[in-house]
């Protein structure tokens, strides 16, 4: 949710170059929602710039940097099915409990 931005304000944002940011794109590391032929980024591409400027200082190289971002998305996923299994498992007891009546 919360704050969008196009290409140019982003790459300010996230202190990278617009060339840098079409690189980045081309790799996939950032996932901007399209409008027409506007890319629109969100807060969540702002984080996953700021990881990967924090890998490549690290020294992490580019295809290093694709393997991290993969198990990061890896882990929201995860992290979403986790949350959608544990809300079930909340719901069950009182089901269960009306089934036998007590």
């Amino acid at each position: 949710g919360g704050m969008t931005m196009e290409a140019r304000e982003f790459a300010l944002q996230a202190r990278i170059k617009t060339k840098v940011l079409s690189e980045w794109l081309a790799a996939g590391w950032l996932l901007p929602h399209r409008t027409g032929a506007t890319e629109v980024f969100s807060e969540v591409d702002l984080a996953r710039a700021h990881l990967v400027r924090d890998l490549h200082d690290i020294g992490i190289n580019d295809e290093g940097v694709s393997v991290i971002l993969d198990l990061v998305d890896q882990l929201h996923g995860v992290r979403r099915l986790l949350r959608e299994i544990l809300s079930g498992l909340d719901a069950q007891p009182e089901a269960a409990r009306r089934r036998t009546g007590r």
